[in-house]
């Protein structure tokens, strides 16, 4: 049991430093731990947030409405969002932001998101701290960055060097209207498009658990089966 739950613990990520920068404490995910899934009403706040905020510049290149029915939504219910989007079910989730708009924007094209929880050391923490380091007090600014801002960045306490091409993407409370009243804080958005980012990242997250979990019992069962095998064995050549 003991080996079991050592595994099962191993399985977890751990918690980071995002890109070197400093994170303040980790946080508690409904997709972590020995109880954890995919919540479907934090996927579906999730989604809401990154559709409406996110894609106007940043793309989930891998998944598509479709997808969410692997967590609990209906087709109906996918069809009904895909639809508000004037998107086949089937497409992908793509940004209505072209290149040449983006890179006179930015500088450059917005990185795809479906695997950024991936792609970055520290996770889900890493980019839901991201979303709360914006900052434009002056005296914070010059503690991090004191010759200041370059051109065209902003200021985030928990991006590598402090100057990033994104500006703050969550400016405000209410920015969008949760399906479930659920009040649309900025801690709470940021809180829900982490957990929708981290489920773009790795969809079959737990159907790779659930089966690393039946492997370790084979293995298990299959480690006494040999060695109460060995013990019978050698309790016969040795009495001879």
């Amino acid at each position: 049991m003991k080996l079991l739950l050592s595994a099962l613990l191993l399985l977890a990520p751990v918690a980071m430093a995002g890109e070197g920068v400093e994170l303040p404490h980790r946080k508690d995910w409904s997709f972590e731990g020995l109880r954890a899934g995919w919540n479907k009403d934090e996927l579906y706040r999730g989604y809401t947030v990154a559709t409406q905020v996110c894609m106007a510049c940043h793309s989930f290149k891998y998944v598509s409405h479709r997808d969410l029915m692997r967590v609990g939504f209906t087709e109906a219910e996918v069809q009904t969002l895909a639809k508000a989007l004037n998107m086949d079910i089937n497409a992908k989730l793509i940004s209505g932001m072209d290149e040449a708009t983006a890179k006179e924007t930015f500088g450059k094209v917005p990185p795809d998101l479906s695997l950024m929880n991936r792609a970055r050391a520290g996770g889900a923490d890493y980019a839901y701290w991201l979303l709360h380091g914006y900052s434009e007090d002056s005296a914070e600014i010059a503690k991090y960055l004191p010759n200041g801002v370059p051109p065209g960045a902003h200021f985030n306490k928990y991006f590598p060097g402090h100057a990033i091409a994104m500006p703050n993407p969550l400016t405000g409370e209410g920015l969008v209207t949760y399906h479930d009243g659920t009040a649309a804080s900025i801690d709470q958005m940021a809180h829900d498009v982490t957990t929708f980012m981290q489920w773009t990242a790795e969809p079959e997250r737990f159907d790779r658990q659930r089966t690393g979990v039946f492997v370790l019992i084979y293995l298990l069962l299959f480690t006494l089966l040999a060695y109460v095998t060995k013990r019978v064995i050698w309790k016969d050549v040795k009495g001879h």
